[in-house]
């Protein structure tokens, strides 16, 4: 009985019918398991293995993509990309090493033994040849060597080499933009690369002849608003002040009052952008950055403009109003001279714009008060950047408002106890000459593709907001045309046209005190004349000798910069019976040594010329030009007492 209960438990455990469910079960589980496995490595992983395959199937070699071109406004190429090829040798493929060897000396005067070794070595693929032109590359590829394969390179190329160069800007060796509009726009300028595939083996040999081509897209065009002959005529105007006067630095900027768009800006000293000293950081940072944009300066003069603006503006003065100047005013008790020590006399608001006595400016600020002078600094845009497409913008200093004194306060007024970046003044008094509205300086006007096709248009500029009055502006107009013809802007006057600014003479500052005869002389001058709205600031850095103020420096060299641009820009003259009574006839001038000021000033008004002295002496020991000299009524006299 018991043999055939243990018979009968064996047969129920291999029974086929009683194991059949687990065997359809393992299948079904095994085929989902192969399934799920071949839906990952098909579907979710699909891509990134096919990527690794051809990864190891592929060699590849990079194209470079063209980097835009940086134009003019009237599409002169200021930037460029040329393009240039690295030679490369895979030793795997090459059937003909010392025929290929032969060549490469041939073409590029290589040492044929070293050539032989590099291109033998067991790697996969050598550099043989980088910048090579597209003249090598076809003699390479006529003689039909196996193992030879190129990609293609690119440089930034500057057609007028040290030009434009703080606001072109350079790029990386790697073509990435570093500074000025390179590194602004850089985001448009740069294209995107492609790849030279080649099937290969293992060992990296060539299969089948299959090579596949994945062209880059070269970067967009970048438009500026920059005028490379304006450009040119201001970098001549440099030249003669570096000649004239050795100084420390120069720079200047033109730009358009009514809208804003820079048209030439130039510093020196500078560098070549085909050669750029990367080898010596001191000179590459000093030199490539744009101080127009960068650093502050002490304005002088040139700032009484902004303050006579905003106190007419704010009717704390009229035109009509008369002063008198001693030579000095007190405020809270300390004595702050005017640059005349002599003093101006009884003068009027007009008189003490045109020959710039610091004494009615001192009375502007005061009589306006710390707030309401600051509130007009601030819509000026003087306490910000103003925003221009360039990089390294910094803004201007100021006396925190709560701190300014009275003292401080008259100080400001004539551009003391202060400093601004020269694209802030530039700016800031566009708005006193253009109507009264706000401009946004700015280098950009279109963004075209390769085909010529416009992708952004930047040269529709929102209208500014109002910072002072129509009347304001056309007072403003008027007063400061009167500097140019009759003031200390003479030199800047250019018959039948016209022209009005204001000079500046800083004095500079060195570890918190007056550095001894060093000073920056300034001119800002502005185109009244139909069909050329234009501003020129003109700044000299610490100029050599006796001459140092902006009348003598700066002005002159703005009146030659306005003529070269009316000729250039085929605007004829107006004349209007005055110019001979502002010009005059050429003349020797006289020798003023030995007399009194006083003499020497009513002779040189009797000449029609404007006079400058330097001393506090009673007697002229020295005279600027020296005598016998020829001049005429644009000159001015500088007396050494």
């Amino acid at each position: 009985m018991r043999q055939k209960k243990e018979k009968s438990h064996i047969n129920h455990l291999y029974n086929p019918t009683k194991r059949l469910p687990a065997v359809i079960l393992l299948v079904v589980f095994l085929f989902l398991a192969v399934f799920v496995k071949m839906f990952a490595v098909i579907i979710i992983d699909g891509g990134g293995l096919q990527m690794k395959a051809i990864d190891q199937w592929m060699r590849d070699l990079p194209t470079d993509a063209p980097r835009g071109s940086i134009l003019d406004r009237n599409g002169n190429v200021l930037a460029s990309t040329s393009t240039r090829y690295n030679l490369y040798v895979r030793p795997s493929a090459t059937e003909d090493k010392p025929a290929v060897a032969e060549l490469l000396c041939r073409v590029f005067g290589y040492d044929y033994q070293k050539t032989l070794e590099k291109i033998s070595k067991r790697t996969s693929e050598v550099t043989v040849a980088t910048q090579v032109t597209k003249e090598q590359l076809n003699v390479i590829y006529a003689a039909g060597l196996s193992g030879i394969y190129y990609s293609e390179d690119n440089f930034r190329y500057y057609p007028y080499g040290d030009f434009m160069t703080q606001v072109l800007g350079f790029c990386s060796t790697d073509g990435y933009g570093q500074t000025g509009i390179e590194a602004y726009y850089n985001k448009y300028l740069t294209g995107v690369n492609g790849q030279i595939m080649t099937e290969t083996d293992l060992i990296g040999r060539e299969i089948g002849g299959s090579t596949y081509y994945l062209p880059s897209v070269a970067g967009l065009n970048v438009v500026t608003t920059l005028d490379s002959t304006i450009q040119r005529i201001v970098d001549g105007a440099i030249a003669s002040a570096v000649a004239k006067f050795n100084p420390k630095g120069v720079a200047c900027i033109v730009m358009d009052y009514d809208t804003g768009g820079v048209v030439a800006l130039s510093e020196y000293p500078s560098f070549d952008l085909n050669d750029v000293p990367r080898d010596d950081l001191q000179a590459l940072f000093s030199y490539s950055k744009s101080n127009i944009i960068s650093s502050v300066f002490e304005p002088g003069s040139t700032f009484k403009i902004l303050t006579a603006a905003a106190a007419l503006d704010a009717g704390c003065v009229t035109t009509s109003d008369r002063y008198y100047c001693s030579g000095s005013k007190v405020v809270d008790g300390k004595k702050i001279r005017c640059w005349k020590a002599k003093g101006h006399g009884s003068i009027d608001f007009g008189e003490g714009v045109e020959g710039s006595c610091n004494c009615v400016f001192m009375d502007c600020a005061l009589r306006l008060g710390t707030d309401r002078f600051y509130d007009y600094l601030s819509s000026f845009g003087l306490t910000k950047k103003t925003g221009i497409d360039m990089t390294g913008e910094t803004s201007g200093i100021f006396i925190p408002r709560d701190a300014v004194k009275s003292v401080d306060l008259a100080r400001i007024g004539f551009g003391q106890a202060v400093a601004v970046t020269p694209i802030g003044l530039i700016s800031a008094t566009s708005a006193v000459m253009n109507g009264g509205t706000s401009v946004t300086p700015h280098l950009l006007s279109q963004v075209k593709d390769d085909k010529g096709s416009m992708v952004i248009n930047a040269g529709l500029s929102e209208v500014g907001s109002r910072l002072i009055s129509q009347n304001t502006s056309d007072t403003m107009r008027s007063l400061l045309e009167r500097v140019v013809t009759t003031g200390s802007g003479k030199g800047a006057y250019v018959p039948g046209y016209r022209v009005a600014g204001k000079t500046g003479t800083a004095q500079k500052y060195e570890n918190g005190s007056i550095a001894s005869g060093k000073y920056v002389s300034s001119f800002l001058g502005f185109s009244l004349t139909e069909g050329a709205n234009y501003a020129v600031l003109f700044i000299v850095d610490e100029p050599k000798g006796y001459m140092y103020y902006g009348s003598q420096v700066a002005a002159p060299l703005v009146g030659e910069i306005f003529a070269s641009m009316f000729d250039y820009l085929a605007i004829e003259p107006t004349y209007t019976g005055k110019e001979a009574e502002i010009i005059g006839t050429p003349f020797a001038l006289p020798d003023f040594c030995g007399m009194s000021v006083a003499q020497a000033r009513n002779e040189l008004r009797k000449l029609g010329l404007y006079c400058e002295t330097d001393g506090e002496g009673d007697t002229v020991t020295g005279q600027y030009p020296s005598a016998g000299v020829t001049v005429d009524k644009r000159n001015t006299v500088l007396l050494l007492t």
